[in-house]
């Protein structure tokens, strides 16, 4: 599966960040690497569950 993140669809549309990945463990470092940019130094389980539920998947080909 791949996925693919915008922090737009997350509620944020002033941020044009767009995060594409292979695994959700490949997702959730981009994430909290990210979320630094917006001033959140150590997400929780709950914030970072939220934004992997909101990010696009597409099956691998």
């Amino acid at each position: 599966m791949r996925y693919e993140f915008r922090c737009v669809d997350a509620g944020a549309p002033s941020c044009r960040g767009h995060i594409k990945a292979d695994s959700e463990e490949e997702l959730r470092s981009k994430l909290i690497r990210h979320l630094e940019k917006h001033d959140v130094q150590q997400p929780n389980d709950t914030l970072l569950d939220h934004l992997v539920a909101v990010t696009g998947q597409r099956p691998d080909r």
